[in-house]
C-alpha cells in the first residue's frame, strides 16, 4: 500500500497535518494572546505586578547603601584599572632570555660545521665573527663565562687561555 505514495505527497501531507497541529496548540494555548495581537493592541496584556510590604519602605532609602559599604580583606587595597602593572619589563632580562639561547643555537651550528667538515682553528675564528657581527653585545654578557664553558666541552680541537679571553673583543 505504501508504494502507491510518492514522496513528494508524503511531504506535502506532511507539512499540512505539521501545520495543523501546530495552529490547533496555539488556537487552544495561545487565543488571548493571539486575538490582542490581530486586534492591533500590540503586545498581550502584563498582570499587574504584586508589590510586597516591605518595598513601600525601600522606595525611600538608597538600595545601594542598604547594607553598608562592602569591606575589602584585609591587606587588600583598590586600584584604578590603568595602575595594574604585572611586571616591570626587563630589557637586560629579555635580552637575556632571547640573546643567550640564539647565540648557543649558532654555536652548535658552528660546531656541526667543524664536525662534517674537519675544520680548524682558523675556520672556527672566521665562523665566530660572523656570530659576532650578528650579536655584538654578547661579549659584555654576565653569561659569556658560561658559553665559553660550552665551547670548550664541543670544540674538537683545544683553545688556550689567551685565545678564549681574546674571543668576544
Amino acid at each position: 500500500m505504501l508504494h502507491q505514495f510518492t514522496w513528494q505527497q508524503f511531504l506535502i501531507a506532511a507539512l499540512i497535518l505539521t501545520l495543523i497541529w501546530y495552529l490547533a496548540i496555539i488556537l487552544l494555548y495561545y487565543r488571548h494572546s493571539v486575538a490582542s495581537f490581530l486586534s492591533g493592541d500590540g503586545k498581550p496584556e502584563q498582570p499587574e505586578r504584586i508589590r510586597k510590604e516591605w518595598e513601600e519602605e525601600l522606595e525611600d532609602e538608597e538600595v545601594e547603601n542598604m547594607m553598608g559599604k562592602p569591606a575589602e580583606p584585609e591587606g587588600a587595597s583598590s586600584l584604578p584599572m590603568d595602575s595594574i602593572r604585572f611586571a616591570a619589563k626587563s630589557s637586560e632580562k629579555d635580552e637575556e632570555l632571547g640573546l643567550i639561547p640564539d647565540v648557543l643555537e649558532e654555536l652548535k651550528t658552528i660546531f656541526n660545521i667543524l664536525e662534517k667538515e674537519n675544520g680548524d682553528k682558523t675556520d672556527f675564528f672566521s665562523l665566530l665573527q660572523l656570530v659576532k657581527g650578528k650579536y655584538p653585545d654578547i661579549g659584555s654578557n654576565s653569561n659569556i663565562e658560561q658559553i665559553n664553558e660550552h665551547i670548550l666541552d664541543h670544540l674538537p680541537f683545544q683553545l688556550n687561555q689567551e685565545e678564549l679571553e681574546n674571543l668576544w673583543d
